[in-house]
């Protein structure tokens, strides 16, 4: 049940590159990115915080915490920031170096999205929630850089569906190696605190800051509708 959980949020990077290839409406990024914020905000001070200090000490929390934000940072460096260029192979580019970055944060992602389902499985909804959200534009990103090249809609389908099972082959790798116990869900929450915690204040709020206001205003107050509805699940 969990991986198929995983499977499904992993996927929300292939809807990305769907709606970046069927519609160009802007509002739809920019909601997203708002949802994804306040979720994000939310779950990390009311329910991962406190989930990871069950398992592990303060400062490993902290400590973890702190190398997540540093490998997402490092991760970060070959994501390129979501313009585009007159040069078609320069795009095409991007769009590699794009996806080379996300299968490797990917797999990550579905580890710790995994664990964290085991671990509880209303925060690990909301975990997911807030990583698809965010992986939505990062599809978007996919779809619209690799169809300026290849002009091929169903090989850019292809590629970003590849992209989006890294997320799972993330979760399989813990599923069948039974590698969970206290320490390391502690640890890998604490990852997970990091990486939103960077997705949140780093890239997210950046992108707010230059967004339709409006849009956004609706966006953050349907983020924290979801957050409290998620509530009842405990």
């Amino acid at each position: 049940m969990n991986l198929l959980i995983v499977l499904l949020f992993g996927l929300t990077i292939f809807i990305g590159t769907i709606l970046v290839l069927i519609t160009n409406k802007k509002e739809i990024k920019e909601l997203s990115l708002g949802i994804a914020f306040s979720v994000i905000v939310l779950l990390i001070t009311f329910e991962l915080i406190p989930e990871a200090l069950e398992h592990i000490n303060y400062l490993l929390v902290v400590l973890f915490s702190l190398v997540g934000i540093v490998i997402i940072k490092l991760l970060d460096l070959f994501v390129p920031q979501h313009e585009h260029t007159n040069d078609a192979s320069h795009v095409y580019h991007i769009g590699i170096i794009t996806s080379i970055a996300l299968v490797i944060h990917n797999l990550i992602e579905g580890m710790a999205l995994f664990t964290t389902l085991n671990s509880s499985f209303s925060i690990g909804i909301l975990t997911g929630i807030g990583i698809g959200l965010h992986n939505i534009p990062m599809g978007m990103v996919i779809g619209s850089t690799l169809y300026d090249k290849n002009k091929n809609i169903k090989k850019t389908l292809l590629i970003s569906l590849l992209i989006s099972l890294s997320t799972f082959l993330g979760g399989l790798f813990i599923a069948l190696f039974d590698i969970v116990n206290s320490y390391v869900t502690g640890i890998l929450l604490s990852l997970t605190i990091g990486v939103l915690i960077y997705m949140a204040f780093f890239e997210l709020l950046e992108h707010l800051k230059h967004q339709n206001k409006k849009v956004t205003i609706i966006g953050l107050f349907i983020g924290i509708l979801i957050f409290l509805i998620s509530l009842l699940i405990h």
